[in-house]
């Protein structure tokens, strides 16, 4: 029946170790998208799909659950060290445990089922570039000198909107400040942001 072998023609398509490996990482990965930045809802169905197709072929193959845990391992590895940069320790277990994994996922070479090993090689270099380099991008912005706050303010220019002797107020980026000078100024002249002290910056023509 035409039910029938379309049924089967799919359980043989994911039940295939290569596809059942790639629907596996693309459902996880998926997922953590989906977790990384909620409510873009498109990596999550991809994802979700992906992993239960995936479950799907494992179900007909002879699954080494010490290998599948190893993956997962190793992928929770390497997500953590892309969410809180270190030395790189946590990425380099973590693929090293998501390559032994996949190796042995379903009982090595060994076996007369078993991943394509540059698959392995493959997916591993992949999974490994996205994880060091959000690593050597968040060590690139650690070095940045910061652009928010007081770094940003001084050297600003600020307009003055009331002044008394040496004290007075100015207008920078919207908000209004308490300032000071050593010099009287005008109201409306535009002055330059030397230093900053709490909420009260000192300002200079």
């Amino acid at each position: 029946m035409l039910g029938s072998d379309l049924h089967t023609h799919l359980l043989s398509m994911v039940a295939d170790p290569n596809v059942a490996f790639i629907l596996l990482i693309v459902g996880f990965y998926g997922l953590i998208l989906e977790f990384i930045h909620p409510g873009v809802f498109l990596p999550g169905i991809i994802g979700g799909i992906s992993l239960i197709l995936a479950l799907a072929g494992l179900s007909a193959l002879p699954v080494n659950y010490a290998g599948l845990g190893l993956i997962f391992l190793g992928i929770a590895f390497m997500l953590g060290e892309a969410l809180t940069p270190g030395l790189g320790a946590l990425g380099l277990g973590g693929l090293a445990a998501f390559v032994f994994g996949s190796y042995f996922l379903f009982g090595g070479y060994a076996s007369d089922v078993a991943v394509s090993l540059p698959l392995i090689v493959v997916t591993a270099l992949v999974t490994a570039g996205l994880t060091f380099g959000i690593v050597a991008a968040a060590l690139q912005a650690r070095r940045r000198p910061a652009i928010t706050g007081a770094e940003q303010i001084i050297g600003g220019q600020a307009q003055v909107v009331d002044w008394d002797g040496v004290r007075g107020h100015v207008r920078f980026n919207g908000e209004v400040w308490s300032a000071r000078s050593k010099q009287p100024l005008q109201a409306g002249t535009t002055v330059r942001i030397v230093a900053r002290d709490g909420l009260t910056l000192t300002v200079e023509t």
